[in-house]
């Protein structure tokens, strides 16, 4: 009984969490927060299945019959491109919708079972005797696609060169997904040796889903879900990138004229969304070649060439008297920034001091 109002518990935990980190409105969060509530969803799904069993209701519910049996295969990309969002600077783009192939794959196959009546499905639970091979053999591909996920994501976090309170807290909520996993391991084995034990495989992958709620919302007391800063570093550029097609000397020059002429006076780094193809159709240019120029002679890759000209530009703003009321992240807004993690390495990596110091530093006579 109390297992039981505990798996509720966890569902409400989890409805609530994945609505509070919707409802954030930060812009360079949304992709992260999304990706935490679908995993939130996902559990709490996975649990009400899980509910279901415990309290021996899957034959008044004919159609929960192997409803969550493909979730798992979500778990995994949802838990690795989250914490990817979370601690880089990079946007996912379209390809992050690969990681979901195996699940997109396995529901379709699915789709036939779904769409049976609710007496079909009540005859195919009467007739249930064990699990059969293919679908153990289903079980430890999806095992072994979550464990992959899982390793994936202690490599991501390692990466990160920093001990920050998000880094830290991020690094205690993976140990309890490892815990829940190996739980979900022994629910596993449970269900395909048919093991009598005390706790049902329904209650034991219940519990392996509801340590990870519970570690999720401790988490969120700890340090706000809805603001994490990024902390992962970018991918080193590759070497000789350009090595088959240098530009000319005489086109060299008359794009970086071009293209200094652009940044001082039309200032389009303000803009914290530019992207590179952007930047190229502004200065008459391709992608490719003002990549190049960058590269190779700007002293840096196309980040850091826009993030020394917001620190540039927010420098002046910080320097101006008119603007010495205005809060330091509204400062950083107008100067192209997007988030204030940015903002902060960006500064403290040109200037080698915060924006604040930096200010208190402009007002003190020399």
């Amino acid at each position: 009984m109390i297992l039981s109002w505990l798996f509720l518990l966890a569902i409400g935990q989890a409805f609530l969490m994945a609505a509070s980190l919707l409802s954030v409105r930060q812009p360079e969060m949304r992709s992260a927060n999304r990706l935490l509530s679908a995993l939130l969803l996902v559990f709490a799904a996975i649990i009400g299945h899980n509910w279901l069993g415990l309290n021996h209701l899957y034959q008044q519910y004919p159609h929960s019959a192997l409803a969550i049996v493909t979730l798992g295969l979500a778990v995994g990309p949802l838990q690795y491109l989250y914490l990817y969002a979370m601690l880089s600077d990079q946007p996912l783009g379209r390809r992050a919708l690969l990681h979901f192939a195996p699940f997109a794959a396995a529901t379709l196959a699915m789709t036939p079972f779904y769409l049976r009546s609710a007496e079909q499905k009540l005859a195919w639970m009467h007739h249930w005797d064990g699990w059969p091979w293919y679908m153990t053999v289903a079980g430890l591909v999806k095992l072994a696609i979550l464990l992959a996920y899982i390793r994936a994501t202690f490599l991501l976090v390692r990466r990160v060169p920093d001990e920050s309170d998000l880094v830290r807290d991020l690094r205690r909520l993976m140990r309890a997904w490892l815990v829940s996993a190996v739980l979900s391991v022994v629910a596993l084995a449970m269900a395909v040796l048919d093991v009598e034990t005390p706790l049902s495989a329904d209650a034991m992958d219940g519990i392996s889903l509801m340590v990870f709620v519970f570690a999720t919302a401790v988490t969120a007391m700890r340090l706000p879900l809805g603001y994490r800063p990024r902390a992962l570093p970018p991918p080193a550029p590759a070497r000789q990138r350009y090595a088959s097609k240098q530009l000319a000397a005489s086109d060299r020059d008359a794009f970086l004229a071009r293209l200094t002429a652009c940044m001082a006076q039309d200032q389009p780094y303000r803009n914290g969304e530019l992207k590179l193809e952007d930047l190229a159709a502004q200065v008459a240019m391709t992608p490719h070649e003002l990549s190049q120029l960058i590269n190779e002679n700007c002293g840096g890759n196309f980040a850091d060439f826009l993030n020394r000209h917001r620190v540039d530009a927010l420098k002046l703003a910080l320097h101006d008297p008119e603007q010495a009321n205005a809060s330091i992240l509204d400062l950083s807004i107008l100067a192209g920034f997007n988030s204030k993690s940015a903002m902060n390495r960006a500064f403290k990596k040109q200037t080698g001091m915060t924006p604040g110091e930096f200010r208190e530093q402009a007002k003190t006579p020399a």
